[in-house]
């Protein structure tokens, strides 16, 4: 149990300093690096590469659509897909896990007259304890370069129209809920709920919620192979 208060108080002080504004998100990583060093050399580690492929919904809606044909689709801030690729670092002794992630997200529509995406690069560190195999547990996800862009151009009712929309938000801080089951030792289901909010890089007073769910898919490399359950 010492271990586990350990291991808790450090990933306290690490959500702390990721909370200042003060400070480049390339020194987040330093002082977090820092800080999770004495777990990993007082614990028994395994280290494993892995990758994740996710589809979260929700959030503001940045942009619509229209469709003569198929009604309207809306691009929003917490919508679309990810694929993310990092490392987990297990503790069995503890029924203990970190995952570390990088990765790209965006959601897009397309027309034969123009196309619209929005897309992010999100770092994500997650702290899950482990229930047999169940894995439940939170962290930290900081977003870079979120960006809305696109246009569409054509002729309504006669009339030429060319839309577009060029919109970069700052960098954001969110947090991370996650629950995941093992189906076999290498291979994991999960849920993901996220709380994060973007600013409009030159108006700072403009908003958008990016708060999702979604579902993801996890593989992680050099486990023990077990048959599905």
């Amino acid at each position: 149990m010492k271990k586990v208060d350990t291991i808790l108080t450090h990933l306290k002080l690490i959500l702390l300093e990721m909370k200042s504004k003060e400070f480049f998100m390339i020194k987040k990583i330093t002082v977090a690096a820092l800080l999770l060093s004495p777990i990993l050399a007082t614990a028994e580690t395994n280290m494993h590469p892995m990758i994740q492929l996710g589809y979260d919904w929700g959030g503001t809606t940045l942009a619509t659509v229209y469709h003569p044909y198929d009604g309207t689709t809306k691009i929003r801030a917490g919508e679309g897909v990810s694929l993310e690729a990092g490392a987990s670092v297990t503790m069995p002794e503890n029924n203990f896990e970190m995952q570390f992630l990088v990765g790209y997200k965006f959601d897009q529509d397309d027309a034969n007259n123009g196309d619209v995406t929005w897309d992010t690069v999100p770092f994500t560190a997650l702290a899950m304890i482990n229930n047999k195999r169940w894995k439940f547990g939170g962290g930290v996800t900081y977003h870079l370069n979120p960006h809305l862009s696109g246009g569409f151009s054509g002729y309504e009712n006669g009339v030429y129209f060319n839309d577009s929309v060029d919109d970069k938000y700052d960098n954001a801080i969110g947090g991370v809920g996650v629950i995941q089951y093992k189906v076999t030792n290498a291979f994991t289901v999960g849920l993901k709920g996220t709380l994060i909010e973007y600013k409009l890089k030159n108006d700072s007073s403009v908003t958008a919620k990016g708060n999702s769910v979604g579902f993801n898919l996890s593989y992680a490399f050099g486990n023990e192979r077990s048959e599905f359950r």
